[in-house]
């Protein structure tokens, strides 16, 4: 069930398939959840993005659980599982690919799956990357980023006078480790608009660790759960830097001999 853990700081890295993984988790022991899921299009299989990559010299491989059935059939069991986890009151984001560049409605399934089964469907931010992608005609300049919490419940907010946009502008990322690793600052404001210091969040399909890297830098505790060996490697490499060059403006968070991570 779990291949390999690391635990850096305060944050937690489990090699393994996230459903079982999740289900050994504390019930409610999760304050958000905060993940970039397979988007069910078999992107970098042979691909365009693959052919891409390999110009720029990235090393490229298929993303696990990439096909549109296993990509619902896996967010569909992490959702279920992810109700348990958190409180009543709480935030689950999941980013999805944008309004087409498939061939079933990705983000459509994943709104309404998230607005049934204990959860409640509260928006949908876009990320716009500044920048059309790939594609023809109408070319893939955003994403999204569906924000839910559980049923009865309210979504968390870290300050509940603030308000942003809906529409968040942030490039990706130029160098990256991971073929679709988002930019650590779309991550890090998600999570200190939801969460207070030393919250925990959990990403279930942690790929090179981004999520992970900025709880290190914000002051909360994070899981991650990643099933290739390689991005998980990848991952403790950048949750360790992170530790290494904390942000300057957080206070570190006690050392776990002092206050374990109790999930």
């Amino acid at each position: 069930m779990i291949v390999r853990e690391e635990r850096i700081g305060g944050c937690r890295l489990i090699q393994g398939d996230c459903i079982k993984v999740m289900s050994t988790l504390r019930a409610e022991s999760v304050n958000m959840i905060w993940t970039d899921p397979p988007y069910g299009h078999n992107n970098h299989d042979g691909d365009f993005n693959s052919r891409l990559n390999e110009k720029r010299g990235i090393v490229d491989k298929p993303i696990a659980n990439d096909g549109a059935d296993d990509m619902r059939r896996i967010v569909d069991g992490m959702l279920a599982q992810a109700v348990r986890l958190m409180p009543q009151d709480c935030c689950c984001c999941c980013c999805c690919c944008c309004g087409g560049g498939g061939p079933r409605p990705t983000f459509a399934w994943l709104a309404e799956r998230m607005d049934t089964a204990g959860l409640t469907f509260f928006h949908s931010v876009i990320w716009d990357k500044n920048n059309p992608g790939l594609g023809w005609r109408y070319r893939r300049q955003h994403e999204m980023v569906m924000v839910a919490h559980r049923d009865g419940g309210k979504l968390q907010w870290a300050d509940g006078a603030a308000a942003c946009g809906n529409i968040l502008q942030v490039s990706p990322p130029r160098e990256r480790k991971h073929p679709n690793e988002k930019p650590i600052r779309l991550v890090d404001g998600f999570i200190q608009r939801h969460t207070a210091r030393e919250d925990v969040v959990l990403d279930p399909f942690m790929g090179s660790g981004t999520t992970l890297v900025a709880c290190a830098k914000l002051g909360r505790k994070g899981i991650g759960i990643e099933i290739d060996p390689d991005y998980f490697d990848i991952a403790v490499e950048r949750v360790k830097k992170a530790y290494e060059q904390p942000d300057l403006f957080v206070a570190p968070l006690e050392p776990p001999e002092q206050k374990k991570l109790d999930v």
